[in-house]
């Protein structure tokens, strides 16, 4: 949430079609728990799995650009860049656009290779798969959070805590909040993380995440949610770190192509230098 993670099969592209309003069934008797007789008919994978469908299909290409603001102001500083993930190969590649002084920066993901390319020193060098934990171009976003081509539900054991109301619109239906743990011997990069996912859309609206001592480390805010491809896709993304009053990294998708077309060239180390860094 992570943002994040990916999976693949016909039931979790099903999942992206099927609405997942509970069974709910009126309590047998006085003194049954109505709320905790819904929570306990969720099916809180299937949640966690639509969430992420809603993100990434088997195939996206995404052109966004991230806005770091600190807690000294200023406009913040502005990053562009283009991502390819490829969840059916789990591989993954991005390259920054922009600023000039990053332009040509790539990584590419091909688990359990992690190679990055400097253009400024012209060397492509690969680097340890602890890196996708790292802050991405000095942001709120780790790098795992981009090109990350594995699901959170195979590092995770997810939990339904609550139904939410939803305080936004008396229209809007309510949340999911969910819990993820790590299932023993996980890859998983957090010792928690807390989602609250739509209800009816499926959309993710907040993850909270907490590091090994049990504090919350960040949070990451969705908004401004659109629908492509049948999918409710938040296209605004607000990474906001514990303890750094003023301090956030805001994600703003500019283009988002579900299902799409990719070369396996793309997905190469000889890739990773383009011919112009600038475009």
């Amino acid at each position: 949430m992570s943002l994040a993670s990916l999976y693949r099969s016909i039931a979790t592209a099903l999942l992206v079609l099927t609405p997942l309003s509970p069974a709910i069934a009126s309590p047998a008797a006085e003194g049954v728990d109505e709320h905790s007789l819904i929570v306990g008919e969720i099916d809180a994978r299937a949640i966690a799995l639509r969430a992420e469908n809603s993100l990434r299909a088997d195939r996206t290409f995404m052109r966004a650009r991230v806005t770091i603001r600190s807690s000294r102001g200023a406009k913040g500083r502005r990053i562009e860049f283009e991502c390819w993930n490829d969840r059916v190969e789990r591989r993954s590649f991005i390259r920054i656009l922009a600023p000039e002084s990053d332009a040509g920066t790539a990584i590419l993901n091909l688990p359990p290779n992690l190679w990055r390319y400097e253009p400024e020193l012209e060397r492509t060098e690969r680097v340890l798969p602890s890196a996708l934990l790292k802050s991405w171009m000095g942001s709120d976003f780790a790098i795992g959070d981009l090109i990350d081509p594995f699901s959170d539900v195979e590092d995770y054991e997810v939990e339904l805590l609550e139904v939410e109301e939803s305080s936004e619109s008396a229209a809007r239906a309510g949340l999911y909040v969910l819990q993820y743990t790590p299932l023993p011997a996980a890859r998983a990069a957090w010792a928690k993380f807390v989602a609250w996912i739509e209800a009816e859309g499926g959309a993710p609206m907040r993850q909270d995440f907490y590091d090994a001592s049990g504090e919350r480390f960040r949070t990451i805010h969705f908004s401004d949610v659109r629908s492509v491809a049948g999918r409710r896709v938040p296209h605004r993304w607000t990474a906001v770190p514990v303890g750094e009053k003023g301090h956030e990294s805001v994600l703003e998708i500019r283009d988002l192509r579900f299902e799409a077309a990719f070369d396996d060239a793309i997905f190469t180390t000889e890739n990773l230098k383009p011919a112009n860094p600038n475009e």
